[in-house]
């Protein structure tokens, strides 16, 4: 939890969130999972996928969605998306820190990563922004195509 942001478990029952906020916007891919085809669909991505301890659905302090975080305790890799009504205002530099911090307090890992597209400046910002370090790159396969990631990697201090 932050001062204007609410992290907690994804349940069943946000299923229409999930779907109509991720319906034709891609996020899915970055997450790793398949795009709902419909609520049934959405219920079932979260009951299979985002229903475990290091997976939160984030919301703004009025209960509307704000986007997602996951760690990955296997490969340390952290993820997120984040609604159109939260690019603004610092929001994903807040979600990734906090996240970040989360990770290298609570769960000792040492080192976390992420990835994305090559030439997506505003994404390479923001990781910079938070303590992320361009590394290497590497190339990924979701269910529609062949894609590389440059990845940043950000150390605990």
């Amino acid at each position: 939890m932050t001062k204007r942001l609410n992290f907690r478990m994804w349940r069943e029952s946000d299923a229409g969130l999930l779907y109509s906020q991720d319906r034709g916007r891609g996020y899915a891919v970055y997450l790793n999972w398949k795009e709902p085809s419909s609520p049934d669909h959405a219920r079932e991505i979260i009951r299979q996928r985002l229903q475990h301890s290091l997976c939160w659905m984030i919301t703004f302090r009025d209960g509307s969605l704000a986007g997602c975080l996951e760690i990955g305790l296997q490969d340390h890799e952290i993820g997120f998306w984040i609604c159109d009504s939260a690019k603004e205002g610092g929001y994903a530099q807040e979600i990734l820190k906090t996240g970040a911090a989360h990770a290298f307090e609570n769960l000792d890992l040492k080192e976390l990563w992420s990835g994305f597209d090559p030439g997506d400046k505003r994404s390479e910002k923001l990781l910079a922004d938070c303590g992320f370090i361009q590394d290497h790159w590497v190339i990924r396969e979701n269910e529609k195509r062949e894609f590389r990631k440059t990845v940043m990697v950000c150390r605990k201090r």
